[in-house]
């Protein structure tokens, strides 16, 4: 198939036509880009109290002890574990969040902002305790 431009002619062979290059280079710096979003939103990520599904957790719990629906009161104590989390984030080591998280998302079971608070508030009295 013969490519004509504008004026009829057939275009000659020799150095490639320049809105391909822009092309390609706009591709590379649109993947660059993407890549530094979503960078960045891992580290956001990581500065904020991460969401669960405090339904699920308190089901599966009831159900591994009574096999009934989720009780009130674990609603309230996720509910009330999520808020101080929300109020002390800032006061938790990285490596703390990051360990507590990983132990979290084991997938083994639904994720819990009492046990999540808990690890962190073991991992910081731990660290506060003297060095012998």
């Amino acid at each position: 198939m013969t490519y004509l431009n504008a004026q009829g002619v057939k275009p000659e062979a020799g150095p490639r036509p320049l809105r391909s290059l822009n092309l390609k280079r706009l591709a590379v710096l649109a993947a660059i880009g993407a890549t530094v979003l979503v960078a960045q939103s891992f580290i956001a990520f990581a500065d904020d109290v991460p969401t669960f599904d405090i339904q699920k957790a308190c089901n599966a719990r009831a159900q591994g002890i009574q096999g009934t629906a989720a009780p009130t009161g674990c609603v309230t104590d996720e509910q009330n574990a999520r808020a101080t989390l929300v109020n002390q984030w800032s006061q938790f080591a990285p490596k703390s969040k990051a360990e507590c998280l990983q132990i979290q998302g084991d997938g083994a079971a639904p994720r819990s902002y009492v046990e999540l608070l808990t690890c962190l508030q073991m991992a910081k009295q731990i660290k506060e305790l003297p060095k012998d």
